[in-house]
């Protein structure tokens, strides 16, 4: 892989300490993936790095399908768009991460490991919404597999709390559920162990 010295990528749409060298920007793809280890949506590396304005949107979708055609990244699934990284874009990703900068690197990773728990979420914790009459039904369930681990309706009177409700849902399901079963079997030990995990979650640690 060349490495340029001058600025050649558009810049437009990105924040100051961006990536302003086509180089750079194939770079972080190959370090996104390889961080990853497993074969990650092309949606994904493309909506972290715009999401956080570290490189211009046309710029990260020209150095993805380079690195396709370089044969750096190869499709681990062509008809769903993942993929992982050659033995060429591992060497590339190991010897130069150090090319870019930390917080770039880390925020980018960030995002899209973010994006991988929420696909998991909404697979696994399913929230459907229901006009009825003078509101909204939300149908909240665990599944796995093919069976329902537990599953329950709220009423919401608008559509502004059945989508919050169906997003919190999603995002705190394990916390639902233990919850739940704490109440259910009069457990108050479990019961604050899983308020405690949610303040803990709350504050990110």
């Amino acid at each position: 892989m060349e490495f340029e010295n001058e600025y050649d990528a558009i810049d437009a749409g990105i924040e100051p300490g961006g990536l302003r060298r086509r180089s750079n920007v194939r770079l972080l793809i190959c370090y996104i993936i390889d961080c990853v280890n497993k074969p990650v949506k092309k949606d994904y590396v493309v909506a972290s790095m715009q999401k956080n304005a570290i490189a211009n949107y046309f710029e990260i979708l020209d150095a993805f399908n380079d690195l396709v055609h370089k044969k750096n990244i190869i499709a681990a699934d062509e008809e769903n768009e993942l993929y992982v990284l050659s033995k060429s874009g591992k060497l590339i990703a190991a010897n130069l991460s150090d090319e870019l900068p930390l917080t770039i690197r880390e925020r980018a990773v960030s995002t899209v490991l973010e994006l991988i728990m929420q696909e998991k979420n909404e697979a696994e914790n399913i929230a459907e919404i229901k006009k009825i009459k003078n509101g909204y039904m939300v149908k909240c369930r665990v599944t796995d597999e093919d069976i329902d681990l537990f599953s329950f309706q709220l009423y919401v009177p608008d559509s502004k709390q059945a989508k919050l409700v169906k997003k919190n849902f999603q995002t705190n399901a394990e916390m639902i559920y233990k919850m739940m079963i704490a109440t259910i079997t009069h457990n108050s030990d479990f019961a604050e162990q899983t308020l405690e995990d949610i303040r803990k979650s709350k504050k990110g640690i």
